[in-house]
């Protein structure tokens, strides 16, 4: 996330940060049936029509556009933002508030130097969270857009923006917002989960009942993806809470975090992750919300973790399974 933010603030201090199915069949594109877009369909334009990418696979792009006689370019004068589909992919379209990864061309408008570029190749593509708030003028610039396009926009001058500026992002990947799919009724044993209308962030209905002895695990939703493996790469979107005489605030939230959703590698030992995380995610489909409560055995154990998760603690986690890194 780091260097597509890094390459947008080169365009000013304070400029906002990089702030229909192609087939029913295919897990990876069921998965994303039904959401609802947060932000605005993407708008093209007379000015981003005369924009000319030139492709190779790997390798940055080369872009021109006309510049007038003193030197400057309509593109440069342009009062709303405009979107353009080079090469238009055949993944799941981009709704709104999702990471997405992306290779990433950054050009001043006016001339046609460029700013900030990935290589285009692999090696140095970055993440980043676009949302409906922080980056709302880059989430409507994108969404409409399928997962795999070559897409370039242009938006306009600002106070913080002099020159306006040009994108062109190949969308690598794009994830999950929430979970997706069919809602499933809740076993007992495990407290209740509510979710905001517009984010799918999920909260907590606190219980009445003790914390269950053993690890328990239910499907809150049942999404439409592919299944998840032990050694994948996941996405997902994680609360966790110490589930003792009563539960208190969340101790971990990615939702929260500020950074957006969290990738992990589902294996435990050095460098994994908790046994309990790993077993609620198993065998789960993208898509998926799941609610876990794990013992101490499946958790922190004797020794706890920091201040906010003492020893023998029961730990609960509802989390969202937004994709799967391949």
């Amino acid at each position: 996330m780091s260097k597509i933010k890094s390459a947008i603030a080169l365009t000013a201090a304070s400029v906002l940060l990089l702030a229909g199915c192609a087939s029913n069949s295919n897990p990876a594109t069921k998965a994303f049936e039904g959401l609802t877009p947060t932000c605005e369909h993407y708008k093209g334009g007379a000015e981003i029509d005369q924009v000319k990418v030139t492709a190779t696979d790997g390798a940055a792009p080369t872009v021109n556009f006309p510049t007038k006689a003193d030197g400057t370019s309509e593109l440069a004068n342009i009062k709303t933002s405009q979107t353009k589909v080079i090469k238009e992919g055949t993944g799941p379209e981009f709704t709104g508030n999702q990471l997405v990864t992306i290779e990433y061309l950054v050009i001043n408008s006016s001339t046609g130097a460029i700013l900030a570029n990935s290589k285009f190749d692999g090696t140095a593509a970055a993440s980043q969270l676009f949302d409906s708030t922080s980056t709302k003028i880059f989430c409507d610039d994108l969404t409409g857009v399928k997962e795999g396009s070559l897409v370039a926009f242009a938006n306009p001058k600002s106070d913080q923006d002099a020159n306006g500026t040009l994108y062109v992002l190949l969308l690598k990947k794009i994830y999950l917002p929430h979970a997706n799919g069919e809602v499933q009724g809740l076993p007992s044993g495990l407290p209740s989960v509510v979710r905001a209308p517009k984010t799918g962030q999920p909260g907590l209905v606190k219980p009445s009942f003790s914390a269950p002895k053993d690890l328990q695990k239910a499907v809150l939703i049942k999404g439409r993806g592919d299944v998840v493996k032990v050694g994948d790469s996941v996405t997902v979107h994680y609360v966790g809470w110490v589930w003792g005489s009563e539960i208190g605030a969340a101790f971990d939230s990615s939702w929260d975090s500020g950074n957006g959703p969290a990738t992990f590698t589902l294996k435990t030992g050095d460098g994994g992750l908790i046994s309990g995380f790993v077993k609620g995610i198993e065998g789960e489909t993208v898509g998926s919300q799941i609610i876990v409560s794990m013992p101490p055995a499946d958790g922190y154990g004797e020794k706890g973790n920091g201040t906010s998760i003492p020893a023998n603690a029961t730990l609960l986690f509802v989390i969202d399974i937004l994709g799967i890194n391949k």
